[in-house]
C-alpha cells in the first residue's frame, strides 16, 4: 500500500502575538504576512497532490505558542496569573487554545479543509507547545478544528508526544531536547507536582520577563551576551530601566524557586517513574524496543533549570557578583589607599573584575543549531531512518551524515527574517524515499536556495 507523501513544517508559533506588548506595527505586519502565506500553502496542498497520494502534514513542534501567549484571567485567579497571565496547566491551556483559534480563524479554516480532503495532520510537540500532551487540550483542538470542517467529514489528526517515525523513511523530532535552555528532564512526563508543565529556564524567562518588556525580542536575545543586555537596558530610559530590573528580579526569584522545587527527591522519583512508564507504552505503540527508546532518551541535554551553577550563569548572577565585588574593592581603594596607590588599586580592581567577567562569559551559550547537530548521527545509529528531521533552531539546513542519511532542519515558518521564512520539507517515495528542503514563495514551493549554506 502506497504511503502518503509527507510535508514537514515547524515553528508556526501561532498566537505568539497574543500578549499586551505586541503593538509594534512592523511586528504585526510580519504576523499578518506569515498568516496569509500559511493559508495559501494549506490551500495549495489541499487541491494539489503528487502521484495521486494524499498528504501527511507533520507540524514539527511549536505549532501553537502556548509558552508566549499571555491571557489575563478574570476575577478569582491567583495574584501570579493576574500579573503574568494564565499559567501552563491543562485548564489554562484550553483557554489559551481558544484564544489562538479565535485569533487565526483563516488558518484553522484552511487546515480543517486540508484534513477533510483526505489528508492527515500529525502534531509533534515542541517546547512552546508541550501542553499538547494534555488530553483535554488535544480534544479541544480537534473539537475546534471539526467545527470548521464540512459536516460529517472525517478528520485524521494524530499527536506525537516526542517524535514521529516511519521505519526506513524518516524520523521527525522538534529538537529542543538537545538545547539545554529548552529541554525537559522527562519529555514524556514534563509535569510538576501541581499538574502543570515542568518549566524550563526558557519558560521562566518568557513568562516572567520578556512578555512584560515590550522592547525585547525573544528570537534575538537568545544570541545575546551580558554586555548586549546591559547596552539594551540603558538605552530604554530611566523609568523603563527600573521596570526591567524589577521583572529581572522576579525572573531570578522564580527560576531559583523552581530549581529548589526540583531538589525534592520523592517528587523527582515519581516523575521519573511516570516517564519510564510512558516510555514503555510508547515503545509498544510504535513497536520499538525499550532499549532503543532509552538510548534515544539518553541523548537529551540536562536542562539548565536542574543545575544551580548553570542557572546562576544563565541569569548572569556570577557577572553581577563579580561587578559588585570589583566596585567594592575599588571603593575601598579610593577611601583607604594613599597617593598613587589609590589609582593603582582602582585600576587593578576594575581590570581584574573585567577579566573575571570575560572568563565567566565564555561558553555562556551555545547556539541551538550547533548543539542539535550532535544528535542526528546518534539517532540514525539507533533507528533505521535515512532522514532525521528537527526544527527548533529556526535555521533551515541540510547536512549529510557520516555513513549515509541526511539531517534536515526545517527552519521556522514564522522566521523573523521573511527571506528565511516559509521553509518546509517534502518527502516522497516508499522503498527509496526522497527528501528536499523547500520554501514557499509566490504561490508555490521551490528548492530552498540557502540550504547548502548549512
Amino acid at each position: 500500500m502506497m504511503r502518503p507523501n509527507i510535508l514537514v513544517v515547524s515553528d508556526l508559533h501561532l498566537g505568539e502575538d497574543l500578549k499586551p506588548n505586541a503593538t509594534s506595527v512592523s511586528y504585526l505586519r510580519r504576523v499578518a504576512k506569515l498568516e496569509r502565506e500559511l493559508e495559501a500553502f494549506l490551500l495549495h496542498y489541499t487541491t494539489h497532490r503528487l502521484d495521486g497520494r494524499p498528504w501527511r502534514l507533520v507540524v514539527n513542534g511549536d505549532m501553537v505558542d502556548f509558552m508566549s501567549v499571555m491571557v489575563l484571567p478574570g476575577d478569582g485567579a491567583s495574584a501570579d496569573e493576574r500579573q503574568f497571565g494564565l499559567a501552563f496547566g491543562e485548564r489554562q491551556t484550553v483557554a489559551k487554545l481558544d484564544c489562538v483559534f479565535d485569533r487565526h480563524p483563516g488558518i484553522f479554516e484552511r487546515l480543517a479543509g486540508f484534513v477533510a480532503a483526505g489528508n492527515e495532520l500529525v502534531i509533534v510537540v515542541g517546547n512552546h507547545d508541550v501542553e499538547f500532551r494534555f488530553p483535554r487540550v488535544q480534544e479541544r483542538f480537534v473539537e475546534r478544528l471539526r467545527a470548521r470542517a464540512p459536516a460529517g467529514a472525517a478528520l485524521a489528526v494524530r499527536f506525537c508526544p516526542w517524535f514521529y517515525y516511519e521505519e526506513e523513511r524518516v524520523y521527525v523530532e522538534h529538537g529542543h531536547q538537545y538545547d539545554e535552555f529548552c529541554s525537559f528532564d522527562y519529555q514524556l512526563h514534563p509535569v510538576d507536582a501541581s499538574g502543570g508543565v515542568a518549566l524550563s529556564i526558557a519558560h521562566n524567562g518568557i513568562r516572567y520577563f520578556t512578555n512584560l518588556v515590550p522592547s525585547i525580542d525573544p528570537a534575538v536575545v537568545e544570541h545575546w551576551v551580558f554586555v548586549d543586555y546591559v547596552r539594551w537596558a540603558f538605552q530604554q530610559g530611566a523609568k523603563t530601566v527600573l521596570a526591567i530590573f524589577y521583572f529581572y528580579g522576579v525572573f531570578v526569584w522564580k527560576a531559583l524557586s523552581w530549581w529548589w522545587s526540583l531538589t525534592d527527591r520523592a517528587a523527582e522519583a515519581a516523575r521519573h517513574e511516570q516517564h519510564r512508564a510512558q516510555l514503555l507504552v510508547l515503545g509498544e505503540d510504535l513497536e520499538i524496543a525499550a532499549e532503543k527508546l532509552h538510548a534515544l532518551d539518553d541523548l537529551r541535554r540536562v536542562p539548565v533549570i536542574k543545575r544551580l551553577g548553570r542557572v546562576i550563569k544563565t541569569l548572569f548572577l556570577d557577572r553581577f557578583l563579580t561587578g559588585f565585588t570589583a566596585l567594592g574593592v575599588a571603593t575601598v581603594a579610593v577611601a583607604a589607599a594613599p597617593g598613587w596607590f589609590r589609582a593603582v588599586g582602582v585600576a587593578g580592581a576594575l581590570g581584574a573584575g573585567a577579566l573575571v567577567a570575560w572568563l565567566l562569559g565564555r561558553g555562556h551559550t551555545v547556539a541551538p543549531d550547533v548543539s542539535m547537530r550532535r544528535a542526528p548521527s546518534a539517532i540514525r545509529a539507533i533507528l533505521r531512518a535515512p532522514f532525521v528531521v528537527f526544527g527548533h533552531s529556526h535555521r533551515a539546513e541540510a547536512v549529510p551524515l557520516e555513513g549515509g542519511g541526511v539531517y534536515f532542519n526545517t527552519g521556522a515558518w514564522a522566521h523573523d527574517d521573511l527571506a528565511s521564512a516559509f521553509t518546509h520539507l517534502l518527502i516522497t517515495g516508499d522503498d527509496e524515499p526522497r527528501a528536499e528542503l523547500q520554501q514557499w514563495r509566490g504561490g508555490g514551493s521551490a528548492p530552498y536556495a540557502r540550504a547548502a549554506e548549512g
